[in-house]
């Protein structure tokens, strides 16, 4: 059972497997809607990914990619790595990273729309942490997921 909220009231739903299966086919779309701030109580499979997304799991799982870039971008470019990253991007907003890092890892409940934007930050091959040509500044998107992240 969820709970959404539909014309501005709770309304309780039930959720089917399929709804599950869903969520789960169209996580890409979802987690773009949720990063972009669509509210996680507006339908059943926005509801399901932002549960999804908030574990503590996927949470762990972001925080040691960004861990991962950072690594990366501190020693040259090895030949194994399907997808470089911009290292001086990287270098220039590791205190930002870091601080993303500790807010993923921090105890408590975190927002969707956070780690959303985290998500696709970090495993998006053309977000500006690994495609020179995407002109976004890396280090503005790292700072709004870092906030995005706050519940409140």
């Amino acid at each position: 059972m969820l709970v959404l909220l539909h014309d501005g009231c709770p309304v309780q739903v039930a959720v089917r497997p399929w709804d599950r299966l869903l969520a789960w086919l169209h996580s890409p779309r979802l987690d773009f809607a949720l990063a972009a701030g669509a509210s996680p109580d507006a339908t059943v499979a926005l509801s399901l990914r932002a549960q999804t997304l908030v574990r503590t799991r996927a949470r762990r799982a972001l925080a040691q990619a960004a861990r991962r870039v950072l690594a990366e971008a501190a020693q040259p470019s090895a030949a194994h790595v399907p997808v470089p990253v911009c290292r001086d991007r990287v270098q220039d907003c590791a205190p930002e990273l870091e601080d993303l890092i500790h807010r993923l890892l921090a105890p408590g409940p975190v927002a969707a729309q956070g780690i959303a934007q985290a998500s696709a930050l970090l495993t998006d091959a053309t977000s500006p942490l690994y495609h020179r040509a995407n002109r976004d500044n890396l280090r503005a998107r790292v700072v709004s997921a870092a906030h995005a992240l706050d519940p409140a």
